[in-house]
């Protein structure tokens, strides 16, 4: 089947977590959280799959190509949402995620065209590849504090209206967004590193002016901006989530549309 059949279902699985999740944190009786993380799994397995077709479809897996980047980053995402929340004992930003990942998944393969410039021999290398599978991971972890982030601005806001919900707790929030920006930074710091080291034994400079390596070099400043935040004297948790978001979008703009940032005076 092609990918776009693929990520249909995945489609199917994410709206059915998305109701499941709306569901439990209603309150309303039955096993909504495991029909939650179950409905997710098969999402990302089917996501998975799609991943793998459009790879054989274009002969060579890369990030270069923007549908494949798109769904790398919605299958990281999806990865490391699950095991955080299971390492943190099932709290998890829930329905955010499954929301932000059900939007790009569609647009990457119904919006965003799958073709892509082949790839130069050079480009072709391990070292090439790991640095781009690397900042799918860490662009994932990234998404997933933003939407963490999201999820604690709506409890927030719940809160403030006096609407009682059964959202996760403020700390498992706070816990999800602190490790997945943690598990960014070191994701997107190596990706950096080994694509300095590329560049270095492919042509001899520190950077081989890609405008990619650049947005990620933001994405990982605002990143660790967004850990160090948590040592602010107020309003940490704000900032945190905050600039956990401003990466997010560095992320998206880097992996999909990266734009040289010298055009724009950067």
């Amino acid at each position: 089947m092609t990918p776009e059949i693929w990520v249909a279902i995945g489609a199917v699985f994410l709206g059915l977590a998305i109701v499941a999740g709306g569901l439990a944190m209603s309150a309303v009786r039955g096993p909504w959280d495991a029909v939650a993380i179950g409905a997710r799994v098969a999402a990302l397995v089917a996501l998975i799959v799609a991943l793998i077709a459009s790879a054989i479809g274009q002969d060579q897996w890369t990030a270069a190509a923007p549908q494949q980047a798109m769904l790398s980053l919605v299958v990281a995402m999806l990865a490391v949402h699950l095991v955080l929340a299971w390492r943190l004992g099932a709290c998890s930003a829930g329905p955010m995620v499954d929301l932000v990942a059900l939007v790009l998944g569609l647009v990457g393969v119904f919006a965003i065209e799958a073709g892509a410039p082949g790839l130069g021999c050079v480009q072709q290398s391990s070292l090439f590849q790991a640095h781009l599978v690397l900042f799918s991971l860490g662009g994932g972890s990234v998404l997933v504090a933003g939407s963490a982030g999201l999820m604690l601005a709506l409890k927030k806001g719940l809160v403030w209206l006096g609407r009682d919900l059964r959202l996760p707790g403020w700390i498992p929030l706070y816990a999800l967004l602190t490790q997945a920006t943690l598990l960014a930074v070191v994701a997107l710091g190596a990706g950096l590193i080994i694509g300095v080291w590329w560049a270095w034994q492919t042509v001899g400079l520190l950077a081989a002016g890609n405008p990619r390596d650049a947005w990620m070099a933001v994405a990982w400043l605002t990143t660790a901006m967004s850990l160090v935040a948590w040592q602010l004297d107020g309003r940490r948790s704000r900032w945190a989530a905050g600039l956990a978001l401003v990466a997010a979008a560095a992320v998206f703009v880097g992996l999909l549309f990266p734009v040289d940032l010298s055009l724009v005076g950067i």
